[in-house]
């Protein structure tokens, strides 16, 4: 029995998520962890391949996958060191959205748009968050990571 026509369409549109957003959830995640990037990527996009019709149905099923992202990337950071020690000082000093912002935005050289995009946010939230950062850290405001 071939799937019909729904299946097929929800199968596109997650295999196409996926395609977009593997590349860019693999460089977030080996900016902050030393291993298990492709373990934490493969979670995430797996959560968001089972979930995926929940996930059609909520506000913001970007944000729903960056957060179940996060979450993997915190349970493994628990078992190893961080991949870099100014990364990991950001997410210690910051609130978890404005470090995203700066590893984003600085570390990795996405635009505020697509740095928003990938979050699940409005652009203005994400130069908020770049602005507790620039406040909280001098040093960023010259666009240095440190």
């Amino acid at each position: 029995m071939q799937p019909g026509p729904a299946l097929v369409a929800a199968d596109l549109g997650f295999t196409a998520f996926a395609e977009r957003n593997r590349p860019r959830y693999t460089r977030y995640a080996e900016a902050r962890l030393s291993a298990g990037v492709v373990t934490v990527v493969r979670a995430t996009l797996a959560y968001a391949h089972r979930h995926w019709d929940w996930l059609l149905n909520q506000p913001c099923l970007a944000a729903d996958v960056w957060e179940e992202l996060r979450h993997h990337i915190r349970c493994e950071a628990d078992d190893s060191p961080p991949q870099d020690a100014g990364v990991a000082a950001l997410y210690h000093g910051l609130p978890e959205t404005s470090a995203d912002s700066v590893v984003l935005c600085h570390g990795l050289g996405l635009s505020v748009d697509e740095a928003a995009e990938l979050m699940g946010l409005e652009p203005p939230a994400v130069e908020a968050g770049l602005g507790v950062a620039r406040r909280a850290l001098p040093h960023l405001a010259g666009g240095k990571l440190p």
